[in-house]
């Protein structure tokens, strides 16, 4: 009987400085669960393929620094034409505003171009999941400052198990390593994310790190 092949996630970039991004084409190519077939260098490129194709990506690697337009104008435009689409920051920018705009407008996970291969690597594998991609610097960043930005909603309390869980999703554990830390099973820290979803009102995990923080949960 043959293997069923691996389901191949389908990545697109956005970046106009060449050499980098034939880095990470080829480091891309180099996995056989990610397909890279396309890179632009400049927005319009990229919307013009969006809107008149039906090979549509899982995930755009996006840069910030962008020609004619800024690469948060543009994260707020592909959310627009395609809210499903998994949108990972990959940019020199580690500014806080830059981050903070980008988490609260939908970026699955922000990334430092200066990031090990293999944390990109990972970051596209981990946001497919549904889970955050946050090099260490902007992890901590947030975790720092967070909780000062935004207005404060009042939310039905959660269980000390459930802030356990949304805790160690805030510093950027997997499913499984929260049920290694916590010695729980995954069915149940999937449980606790369910009822964690409900009570602050998201749909995410990137939406309820974003509002642990800037409501101070953790």
């Amino acid at each position: 009987m043959s293997a069923i092949a691996a389901e191949v996630t389908r990545v697109w970039i956005l970046e106009d400085h060449q050499v980098f991004a034939k880095h990470v084409r080829r480091l891309l190519a180099g996995e056989a669960d990610i397909d890279c077939p396309y890179h632009f260098s400049h927005p319009d490129e990229l919307f013009e393929k969006l809107r008149y194709t039906n090979d549509k990506p899982d995930v755009l690697l996006l840069d910030l620094g962008l020609p004619g337009r800024d690469g948060l104008q543009v994260l707020d435009e592909v959310r627009k034409l395609m809210p499903e689409l998994k949108v990972l920051i990959l940019s020199a920018f580690d500014d806080r505003e830059r981050v903070y705009h980008a988490i609260c407008n939908g970026a699955a996970g922000y990334l430092l171009k200066s990031a090990d291969p293999d944390d990109i690597l990972d970051g596209i594998r981990e946001v497919m999941k549904g889970s955050s991609a946050l090099s260490g610097p902007i992890a901590k960043m947030i975790l720092e400052g967070f909780s000062r930005y935004g207005s404060v909603q009042k939310i039905e309390p959660l269980t000390s198990r459930e802030v356990e869980v949304l805790r160690a999703l805030v510093h950027g554990l997997i499913k499984k390593e929260i049920a290694d830390q916590l010695n729980i099973s995954q069915h149940t820290v999937d449980m606790h994310l369910r009822a964690v979803y409900r009570k602050l009102g998201v749909r995410t995990q990137t939406e309820a790190v974003s509002k642990a923080l800037r409501q101070g949960l953790v």
